[in-house]
């Protein structure tokens, strides 16, 4: 009996855009295409096909020109089409929490504390949530964290005093 595996998890074969696509159903392609459209409309967006390990499987990864970090990934899976992003804690305290959509928090939750992750995890089978997620990719890509507060240089007086 010869066992075939979806292209998105065989990691011996990286598959194309075209394969990971045609894996999802009808309505998860309509958001899986939308979701590109966004993410590639972002100036200086680069899109490639990388391997995410057992639990992620091959995903779409989207990077800005010159950046060692991805932006976000798009999760192919057959059964949950999903969108992941790194976030850095000073990003998501930087966020009006209370004031955003339901399904953003949940999504954010993933990536804070008690988890050991910085990756925020979305479902993205509908398509209403990709509004949510672009702006918040959005706010993302404009965060600039502050500066680390500097200790203020002691005087050579004050140091022989102490």
């Amino acid at each position: 009996m010869i066992v075939t595996r979806h292209p998105w998890q065989d990691r011996f074969s990286e598959p194309g855009v075209a394969a990971l696509r045609a894996g999802l159903g009808q309505d998860a392609q309509s958001v899986f295409d939308r979701l590109r459209t966004e993410l590639l409309a972002v100036k200086g967006m680069t899109e490639r096909v990388a391997w995410y390990g057992l639990c992620w499987c091959w995903c779409l990864e989207y990077r800005q020109r010159g950046e060692a970090d991805p932006v976000g990934i798009i999760i192919p899976s057959p059964t949950d089409l999903q969108f992941a992003m790194p976030l850095e804690q000073a990003f998501v305290s930087s966020l009006p929490y209370r004031r955003l959509k339901r399904g953003i928090r949940e999504g954010l939750d993933l990536g804070r504390a008690p988890f050991d992750t910085r990756w925020a995890v979305w479902s993205v089978g509908q398509a209403p949530s990709i509004d949510d997620l672009s702006d918040l990719l959005a706010r993302r890509l404009s965060h600039r964290p502050e500066p680390a507060a500097s200790t203020p240089a002691r005087s050579p007086r004050a140091a022989r005093a102490s």
